[in-house]
């Protein structure tokens, strides 16, 4: 448990100056802080170019072993890690899978509704703005009324399209 001869091991500027931000740490604090997060750290994983990762509760460490530096310190949360989860029961994964495939249609039919409501507007303002009767003091607010509608087609696009693609990617990854 915990860096191999940590004693030896060098604070970048780098480091150091993400650490003192990062975890609040003050001057005085940190020579005993660090100490202990290289003494105390479980080793995760080998990383190329001499380094290490480990990682103790949700601080995550780099070093290189040669140099014997400590590279950056980071906080993440301690399940992120792919090598700390368990693997996930096929059973369990099926119904999350159909979860997933579920909320992608629902949330597609929704998207659908409100696009749908938009759509009606922006057909309203063009109505109002092509009407030979048009009042031309009011095509200036009809058309931002348009582009509002319009713009708010494309953010609820764009956010639906990004759950949509996270789900399918979690479906892919299994």
């Amino acid at each position: 448990m915990g860096v191999k001869n940590f004693a030896a091991y060098k604070v970048t500027e780098h480091a150091k100056e993400r650490i003192l931000t990062r975890f609040n740490i003050t001057n005085k604090e940190f020579d005993s802080w660090i100490s202990r997060l290289l003494s105390q750290s479980t080793f995760v994983e080998r990383q190329e170019g001499f380094r290490e990762k480990y990682r103790l509760n949700d601080i995550v460490l780099i070093i290189e072993t040669r140099q014997k530096q400590v590279i950056t310190v980071y906080s993440q949360n301690e399940h992120d890690d792919i090598s700390f989860k368990a693997a996930t029961n096929p059973e369990i994964k099926s119904v999350i899978n159909e979860a997933l495939d579920l909320m992608i249609k629902q949330k597609k039919v929704r998207t659908a509704g409100k696009i749908y409501d938009n759509i009606q507007a922006m057909m309203d303002y063009c109505e109002r703005m092509k009407s030979p009767h048009v009042n031309h003091r009011f095509a200036d607010v009809a058309w931002e009324q348009l582009l509002k509608e319009f713009n708010e087609i494309r953010k609820t696009l764009d956010g639906s399209m990004q759950v949509i693609s996270e789900a399918k990617q979690k479906i892919a990854e299994g």
